[in-house]
């Protein structure tokens, strides 16, 4: 395969690190939270203080204006949140897959279903929001295989180490440049592509209307959409204090002559609607809007 599939492999120092980490995480059940709850604290405290302003101006526009004070709660609650997501995707590194449903559940599960046996795979469009690394798990606990695209996460042993630690979950994963082919051959292979949609690591991109401004979408899904045939199912994945739950959206088929612009809409006025019900669980630590760029 010549499509820029991610195999490499982490040293077994590294590999090993990682498995001990997450069995500590998971044997620490509920207190794990703790450590995310401190990290997250920690590096809120020790961002520039024009990160903590612009964060919290985001989540400020966002909700369509809020008093300083509670934007600053909801910047800080963010990146307390960010910290337990990255705990988490440690932590289900250990957990087994027929395990995951004692952790979490899927809403609206037979829509995949039905695009697998309808043979033609689907795309599955989140945003950054919540855990899309719990939600590929429970997707795979579910028996649907998953596909998706992993841009470099700071250094390249990081990168290799988190790629590992997803494909040992049977995740197949595609460096962004010149993904499109493996995506679509995923799609004929009956298996889920996810994809991160609004903040676009690379490609074509259109500007939708999201949380109150203009933000650049990736149109990766519409056009995956529009190729293969496969329908579009927006979905989120939000953490409670019980657990994690999915939420599957009804699947969208766009026409062959759809405006890759309005696919796209369409999904970010689905997938904000969340975000603004658990803005805690929303990561705007990036400016986001093209009118203020």
């Amino acid at each position: 395969m010549a499509d820029h599939a991610l195999r490499g492999t982490p040293g077994p120092v590294l590999t090993r690190a990682f498995e001990i980490t997450a069995a500590t995480l998971r044997a620490l059940g509920s207190r794990r939270r703790l450590i995310g709850d401190g990290v997250g604290a920690l590096a809120y405290a020790l961002q520039p203080p024009r990160r903590r302003r612009l964060s919290a101006h985001l989540h400020s526009r966002a909700a369509g204006g809020l008093p300083p004070a509670e934007a600053r709660r909801r910047a800080r609650a963010s990146y307390r949140s960010y910290a337990r997501m990255v705990v988490d995707s440690l932590w289900v590194h250990a957990v087994p897959v027929d395990e995951m449903f004692h952790h979490g559940r899927i809403e609206g599960v037979e829509r995949l279903d039905d695009a697998r046996d309808a043979g033609r795979g689907a795309i599955i469009a989140l945003v950054h929001f919540g855990s899309w690394d719990i939600a590929a798990s429970l997707a795979l606990a579910a028996g649907h295989p998953v596909t998706s695209v992993m841009a470099p996460v700071g250094a390249r042993w990081v990168t290799e180490l988190l790629a590992w630690s997803r494909r040992v979950k049977d995740m197949e994963l595609f460096s962004p440049a010149a993904a499109a082919r493996g995506l679509l051959r995923a799609l004929r292979r009956g298996r889920l592509v996810a994809l991160l949609i609004d903040i676009p690591e690379g490609g074509p991109t259109t500007t939708v209307r999201y949380c109150n401004g203009p933000v650049q979408f990736s149109t990766g899904p519409a056009v995956l959409a529009r190729l293969s045939g496969a329908p579009l199912i927006p979905a989120e994945c939000w953490r409670t204090e019980t657990g994690y739950v999915v939420h599957l959206h009804p699947p969208y088929t766009p026409a062959i002559d759809d405006d890759h612009q309005a696919i796209m809409q369409r999904l970010a006025t689905i997938l904000e609607a969340k975000v603004h019900r658990l803005p805690e669980q929303w990561y705007p630590f990036n400016q986001i809007y093209q009118d203020e760029m």
